[in-house]
């Protein structure tokens, strides 16, 4: 989050973390939809999903957070969350108050300039998950995006999320996500194992997945 920041920033910043959480396992409640929103959290271990359910039940998954990424953003201007979010996999997070956190854009531009950047992104990624695409350019956008934000150095991309949530976050079906994986690789794109996809040919699925607009998908 505050790579770049100097030595001052970085030590504003991590004094600001108030605890850490521990949720052991899949499915463990970090939020609920509803509760006040008095924090942010940062994530350093795991996967975590949000997700709303509609009046039928229906679960509908918001976004994933991975070691890195700081779940709230969307609520700090709000008085409640708006998603409950649990665990993919056993996961740790840093609690930082909202009132903290806001003290600390005011005092620091950089910080501020940081969240902001972070904030735009995740507009930035829901935007192209939302808009009218194909699910072979959904799911490659998808697949790009996880291992630039998985910071995988190979072109094997392991995912810790089930091909259900996947489905569930891209709008589609979960066979409609099984068949076009076989699809790609069965043209050569990918190859997939359990929850490993290798990306055979990247620039092809750059080139399918570059009208969502992700910044993945216009990578060299």
């Amino acid at each position: 989050m505050i790579q770049g920041a100097t030595r001052q920033e970085v030590e504003r910043w991590n004094a600001s973390v108030e605890n850490q959480i521990a949720l052991a396992a899949a499915g463990k409640t970090l939020l609920e939809a509803g509760a006040p929103a008095a924090a942010i959290y940062t994530v350093r271990a795991g996967c975590l999903k949000s997700f709303t359910v509609d009046t039928d039940g229906t679960e509908r998954v918001r976004g994933f957070y991975l070691p890195g990424d700081i779940i709230g953003l969307d609520s700090l201007g709000a008085e409640a969350f708006a998603a409950t979010v649990v665990a993919v996999t056993p996961s740790q997070v840093c609690r930082i108050p909202a009132a903290q956190v806001r003290k600390l854009m005011t005092e620091s531009p950089f910080i501020a300039r940081r969240l902001l950047d972070r904030t735009s992104a995740e507009l930035a990624h829901a935007l192209a998950m939302a808009g009218d695409y194909t699910a072979e350019q959904r799911l490659a956008a998808f697949l790009l995006s996880m291992r630039q934000r998985l910071g995988a150095q190979t072109d094997d991309v392991k995912l810790p999320m089930t091909r259900r949530d996947i489905a569930n976050y891209l709008r589609l079906a979960t066979e409609t996500v099984c068949r076009v994986l076989a699809r790609l690789e069965g043209q050569g794109q990918i190859r997939s194992d359990s929850k490993t996809v290798h990306l055979v040919d990247a620039g092809a699925l750059r080139a399918l997945a570059l009208p969502t607009g992700l910044a993945a998908a216009r990578a060299a």
